[in-house]
């Protein structure tokens, strides 16, 4: 297949503007070549250039809307200019015979839907080449962002200007249902000569009954205005009919029936007879659904490549985002060229990697781009490449480094006493981190006040952005102030890995963990528990230790991961009475998991290792020159793990093994919304002798108003009420988010966009001890919170119920650095 770039490096230029007849510019037109096929986009000041080679052609312009123009030229050595001014179509509505009351698009929508799994599947089997250009720019944004002064670090202080620019070119391989490769063979980003475009080739079809944008955009998709059931979702006008090639276009308005469904509006066009899409100019807004941005328009145009068959020769989405006083605005296109729909595809054409970018993809020259790119740059594109490269190279000046720093590294009150202070060097590629006073400070009854000092220094020892190696050293001391003790560790972490990442982390010293090494419970609601309730939710001991660990993806889906632990352990007692409230009649409890056990742990040594392995089948990659990314399959991850105490090694007084494995998918129902799961098994094959409760199998439970992981925890149960040495349990964690299907048709609620979501969690130990809860919620509460009833069973008997509150999105709690 011959590339855009040796098509065009030896050929003469063909350039113009493309306007209509009112002068009004008409971005991204199309133009091309009518005898090959071969042609380009306008850029968005409507220039555009073509490089023929020498002979006699048909030029071609057309835009959505607008009536296609044709034109004899001849191509010589010399560059020529063709400027195009084009017409809006001139629509006829011949006599409109209404039957039954129903507008005549109605059976043209009806005829397009009976012919859409026939076009959806003309191009099954496909290769191209794809030109990308991404764009975002601001037309204003706030001085202060949460009292951090806003600078974009361009140097450009104007409230207009350019936030991203990419341009790349790949090879797009397509074998339906299921195989799928993007090549890139150049990419350039703005100020970034390192740096990797936007490769997003795919196509939006509106022949696919749900049309997927993206996750954050709408998780359940838009619903085709072509789709199998379009006609229960959608009102349609025709609004007239012209002619093109000797075919007849309807234009056929696209109007949702209700507001807040996952529906366009706009405009699409029919070719008469043979019920094909001619070309899209589609929107969705806030009232679509539509998450992240407020407005996104699609324009798309068809064009024959046979025949029989038509493609997308164009795609552009128009952004546009107004949050937090920032306002931002973009246009993403795609060009599509060299088609090829007989293919022939070996064993190597298609593997785990979806998405390459080869070695020099990112190497390429200036005249290589002005060769090869179809879509001309505007004049501040070319400003932008220039003053951000400009930039670039000093940034690399030691002088600028220290005073962009300075900028960066400024203290702020916020920072310190809310959100964390840190310092970054580029100069040295390393950053540190010191957490806030809210974070420093804590309270419990076995310390007391507790003084908590830590940071975190990582430095990255590869050049390059993408380079994964790097170092990082966090040294925690901590002292309290009721008992009087000391401790202090140390954790050090070293990630590489050319193709998947390995990451060895050893962390030692003395330090006080909690009964679940997990650490379940937040330091920071302990405290406000403590302190105003008297009820210390955290249980903990004290503990010299050392571990290690070794974690290291393999391929095919695969993470390996092992470690070993030596702790010696001693019990920490309450200290202190002391809280800001005294309640009557009511005292801490003692610290350890008193609805366990009826003493504390007495002193003693363990040594333990587990290795285990998660597996996500047909797991893809994104492959970059020096790494590999996974990013998931539609498959479920299965998990295993074992681990063994082994006892007399250093001491050790326990000796036991116990396994577990587990299961975990999230499966998109796209119109009805996303179903999470999280099931699981395990137990003790040998409790051998002395296991001591830090080392039971535990429940992740909550006593919390605050929720904890919303599907690996259970939201009513006590911490530490169901822990166990059982050699058998099962466990679930399952719930489904409509993202907005039900409530959607609630007056009032729908427009607050609030995502109902309902589950439940449960466990069994060997069959015979049972706890099990069900809950309903609001998700998507101001964009960020989650609450939830939540309803608990005992042995089947109804137990508790409450009211939890979180975070849409909460990750796992979980130990710093053990697998």
């Amino acid at each position: 297949m011959l590339s855009i770039y040796s098509l065009l490096a030896n050929a003469q230029k063909i350039k113009g503007i493309i306007t209509d007849n009112t002068g009004k510019i008409l971005p991204f037109a199309s133009v091309f070549i009518k005898e090959n096929n071969k042609g380009t986009n306008a850029n968005s000041e409507g220039k555009y250039s073509i490089k023929p080679e020498p002979g006699r052609y048909t030029l071609v312009c057309q835009h959505v809307g607008y009536k296609k123009e044709e034109r004899k030229i001849t191509v010589t050595n010399d560059d020529q200019e063709q400027n195009f001014v084009l017409n809006l179509q001139e629509m006829t509505l011949s006599e409109v015979i209404i039957k039954n009351g129903e507008d005549p698009a109605y059976q043209i929508i009806r005829n397009a839907i009976k012919k859409r799994t026939y076009f959806e599947s003309q191009l099954a089997s496909f290769q191209c080449e794809v030109y990308t250009k991404g764009q975002m720019r601001v037309r204003n944004y706030p001085k202060k962002f949460f009292g951090r002064k806003v600078d974009f670090e361009d140097g450009d202080t104007s409230k207009q200007k350019m936030l991203y620019l990419s341009e790349t070119i790949s090879k797009y391989f397509v074998d339906k249902p299921n195989k799928e490769k993007i090549e890139v063979i150049s990419s350039k980003v703005s100020g970034q000569s390192d740096g990797f475009g936007l490769s997003a080739p795919r196509f939006l079809s509106l022949y696919a009954n749900n049309v997927f944008i993206g996750e954050n955009l709408n998780p359940r998709g838009f619903v085709s205005p072509i789709a199998e059931n379009a006609l229960n979702f959608y009102r349609y006008k025709l609004e007239g009919a012209y002619f093109e090639d000797g075919r007849e276009i309807s234009h056929i308005k696209v109007i949702p029936k209700r507001t807040y469904e996952p529906l366009f509006s706009g405009y699409i066009d029919i070719v008469a007879d043979e019920w094909r899409i001619h070309s899209a100019q589609l929107q969705l807004t806030k009232a679509s659904q539509m998450e992240l941005v407020d407005t996104l328009r699609i324009e798309q145009l068809y064009r024959p490549l046979n025949k029989e068959v038509w493609y997308i020769s164009s795609q552009v989405i128009y952004p546009a985002i107004k949050i937090l006083g920032f306002d931002a605005y973009g246009s993403f296109v795609n060009i599509y060229s060299n088609f090829n729909v007989e293919p022939v595809f070996d064993k190597k054409t298609f593997s785990s990697t979806i998405l390459k970018y080869t070695d020099s993809s990112n190497k390429k020259t200036t005249e290589y781009w002005e060769k090869a790119r179809p879509v001309p740059l505007m004049a501040d594109e070319i400003k932008d490449y220039k003053r951000k490269d400009s930039l670039e190279l000093a940034k690399k000046d030691p002088a600028y480094l220290d005073s962009l720093e300075k900028v960066r590294n400024k203290i702020t009150l916020a920072n310190i006493i809310l959100l964390g202070q840190s310092f970054q060097s580029e100069r040295k590629r390393t950053s540190i981190s010191y957490p806030s006073l809210l974070e420093l400070v804590s309270f419990n009854p076995a310390e007391g006040w507790v003084a908590n000092p830590s940071f975190a220094w990582t430095k990255k020892l590869d050049t390059t952005s993408s380079g994964r190696r790097s170092i990082s050293i966090a040294p925690t001391l901590r002292y309290g102030f009721s008992n009087k003790h000391f401790n202090a560790h140390l954790t050090v972490g070293y990630t590489y890995g050319k193709k998947y990442a390995t990451t060895i982390t050893f962390s030692g010293g003395s330090r006080v963990f909690q009964f679940n090494n997990n650490s379940p419970i937040g330091q920071r609601g302990n405290t406000i528990s403590c302190l105003f309730s008297e009820e210390n939710r955290i249980k903990s001991y004290e503990a010299v230790y050392f571990r290690g660990s070794f974690r290291k993806g393999i391929g095919n889906g695969f993470t390996f991961y092992t470690g070993f632990q030596y702790q010696d352990r001693k019990p920490l007692n309450n200290t202190t009475n002391y809280t800001w409230r005294d309640k009557p009649n009511r005292e801490y409890t003692p610290n350890y998991p008193d609805e366990l056990v009826s003493a504390n742990i007495k002193r003693h040594q363990v040594f333990m290792a587990t290795i285990g392995m998660n597996w996500q089948p047909g797991a893809r990659y994104i492959e970059l020159p020096d790494r590999k990314i996974n990013i998931g399959s539609k498959y479920p991850v299965f998990s295993a793990q074992y681990t063994q105490g082994f006892k007399d090694v250093f001491g050790s007084d326990e000796s036991f093994s116990k396994w577990k494995l587990g299961i975990t998918d999230d499966i998109n129902f796209k119109l009805q919304g996303k179903f999470r799961y999280r099931l699981g098994m395990g137990g003790f094959v040998d409790t051998g002798r002395n296991v001591q409760v830090p080392d039971y199998n535990h429940f992740n439970g909550n006593i919390s108003t605050f929720a904890t992981e919303y599907l690996n925890s259970f939201q009513l149960l006590p911490i530490y009420l169901f822990s166990n040495i059982s050699r058998f349990y099962v466990l679930a964690h399952v719930e489904h988010n409509f993202k907005g299907f039900l409530t959607n048709k609630i007056p009032g609620i729908k427009k607050l966009n609030l995502y109902l979501v309902a589950g439940a969690n449960g466990f069994y130990i060997n069959g015979n001890k049972n706890y099990y809860e069900i809950f309903a919620g609001f998700d998507n509460i101001f964009k960020q919170l989650r609450i939830d009833f939540v309803q608990s069973y005992r042995d089947g008997k109804a137990w508790q119920n409450g009211i939890r509150i979180g975070f849409s999105r909460i990750s796992g709690r979980r130990g710093d650095d053990w697998p």
